[in-house]
This record gives C-alpha cells, structure tokens and sequence, in this order.
C-alpha cells in the first residue's frame, strides 16, 4: 500500500502547484489606487470646474441685473453651487411645478437645461401684472397660462443673451432651439446615466427666493474641454464662509423625491399576463418586516408606514448603512 501523506505534506504540494502557475509579476509602484463611484461619474477636472464656477459668477451678475430690470425691484443673485451629477439624479431632484429650457450651445452642438424654480417664476408673473411680487397661493399646483407663458418667455430670451455674453471670454456661443417645458421629467437631452455638470443660483426678490438652475451634460462641454483650463498664473479664489453658508442654504431648499417601499416580490413573464382584476399576489416581505425609505432613489432608513392626520407616513426607526444600499435595490 502506497504511503500516506500527511497534512504537512499535502499543504506544501498545494502551496507549489499554485506558486508554478502565477507568473512572475513586476512590483507596482507610484501613487496608490484611487476610489471612483462609476454610478456618479467625475469627468470635469478640478481646474475646469473652478473655471465653470469663475464664468457663471459673471453670469449671477447679469441674472441679477436682468430680473432687476424687469421686476422693477432690487432682485439678489448668487452662486450657490457648482456639482457633477448624473443626469436622472438632476431630473429627479426638479419639482414637477417648475419651468425648464432646453437650448443648444451652437455651433458646437451640445444642449443643455436652464430650470427656474415655481417660487420665482410665480413672483416675476405677479410683478408682471402689477402686483407686489408675491409668489401665488396654491401656485405650485397649477399650470401657467398662454399669457404667463408669454412673459416667461419674454424674460427667458433676455436670460439666455446673458448667458452667450457669459461664455464670450471662453468660446463664441449661440443659443438656439430652444424649447419650453413646464414637466421637466418629458425632458431628455441626454442618456440618464450620463455626467452632467451642474451650476445652480439663488435668486432673492423682495417676497420670494428661487433657485435657477443650468445643467450642462458632459458631453455638450467636451468641445469647450480645452479652452476652459485656467490661464497660466491665474489664482482661484477659495470660497468664503458667507459664500459656504449661501451654498448650505441653497441645498438646504432643494426637493429630493422621497417614496416608502413597503413590500417587493418577483412574478415571471407568464404570471404577469395572467393578472388580472381581483387576483392577490403573494410577494416575499414579511409581515414584521420594516419598510425602506428611499431618498433620490436611493435606500437611506427603515421606517415603519402610518398615518399622520390624512396623509400617509412613515415612522424612520434605523439608517441604512452607505455599504448596505445596494442590498435594498
């Protein structure tokens, strides 16, 4: 009988087998490996964005003066932030009840998305008809009318001359084809997985504050990529603390849609034809399980569903972990 081997023994002929089967690798060296979230791409460059921020700062300026003139009032115009986003993240966060522009940059090519949000549009309509700039009762659940369409649009055209005067330093830029939407969901300019850059403003009037909004997809600035490296020996400017609280703040308004997942099951192709009025479908929650809050489409607590007064609510009783997201899709 052939002779045992021992556990010793059989470790090290394991150990030799793999050892004869990797091949000799060179040692790596330099910077270690960086993290990238492929889901929120980052393809604008440090400097460029500091650039974009730079130019659009001019562009805060001519807002202002812009809706000044035309609220006959003092109107304050800020940058509130600059931030690179995915493109179905941006939609998302856009109140339905808004307005929106689609525009393209000529003769490059690329378009792009100017947003104003209902607050200030109802404020400009309201000084527009003699009123005190008031943004209307119950104004963010109605559709505007041909008439206010009309000065929005008037207004638009002269937003959109301070936009090409905004890029004149950097490339000589027309806006054309533009197109209204007041649902800024039937908007899609480009892929939803697709980077977008994105500037946003605060606009104060004397009776309202709203955001502007101009998002850029990635792709639309790929022409201007190279004319928008700072020039040699140029300083940027680090942001103040009164500009980082504006930019808390202006954040600090923007709506995230929010959606309660109570319970989620899996049916095949033929059990969804089959459906029909009355039937029951099992799915595979349990009944003492909690629900998940998403946030921007994103899993964030466990939350026990309710009522408060007459509208549903939901009860956050744990905070889902940044690494256990994906578990909660």
């Amino acid at each position: 009988m052939a002779d045992e081997l021992t556990d010793d023994e059989l470790h090290n002929l394991i150990s030799a087998a793999r050892a004869s089967r990797e091949p000799d690798l060179p040692a790596i060296s330099g910077t270690a490996a960086m993290s990238y979230d492929f889901g929120r791409p980052q393809q604008v460059h440090k400097d460029q964005a500091r650039r974009m921020e730079s130019i659009h700062e001019e562009f805060a300026r001519l807002l202002a003066a812009t809706l000044s003139s035309n609220m006959r009032q003092v109107v304050d115009v800020d940058l509130a932030f600059c931030d690179q986003l995915v493109y179905h993240e941006f939609i998302g966060a856009l109140p339905n009840s808004g307005i929106a522009y689609s525009f393209v940059l000529s003769p490059m090519g690329g378009q792009a998305i100017l947003s104003m949000a209902n607050e200030l549009v109802m404020s400009i309509i309201d000084r527009a008809f003699g009123g005190q700039g008031q943004s209307f009762a119950g104004g963010d659940d109605r559709s505007l009318t041909q008439i206010e369409m009309n000065i929005v649009n008037k207004l638009a055209g002269r937003i959109f001359a301070d936009l090409e005067a905004t890029w004149d330093p950097v490339a000589r830029v027309e806006i054309t084809e533009v197109a209204l939407e007041t649902n800024p969901e039937f908007m899609q300019i480009a892929a939803p997985g697709d980077g977008c850059f994105i500037v946003a403003f605060e606009a104060n009037t004397r009776s309202a504050t709203g955001l502007v909004h101009l998002c850029y997809p990635l792709g639309s600035l790929e022409p201007l990529s190279a004319r928008l490296v700072p020039p040699p020996g140029t300083r940027m400017k680090e942001a103040t603390p009164d500009q980082i609280d504006r930019q808390r703040k202006a954040l600090g308004k923007m709506k995230i849609p929010v959606h309660l997942q109570v319970a989620h099951g899996a049916l095949s192709l033929n059990e969804v034809a089959q459906l029909q009025e009355g039937d029951v479908v099992k799915l595979d929650t349990q009944k003492d399980e909690p629900a998940v809050l998403f946030v921007g489409g994103r899993a964030k607590y466990l939350a026990r569903p309710g009522l408060q007064g007459r509208k549903r609510a939901a009860k956050i009783i744990d905070e889902i972990d940044a690494d256990s997201e994906d578990l909660y899709g």
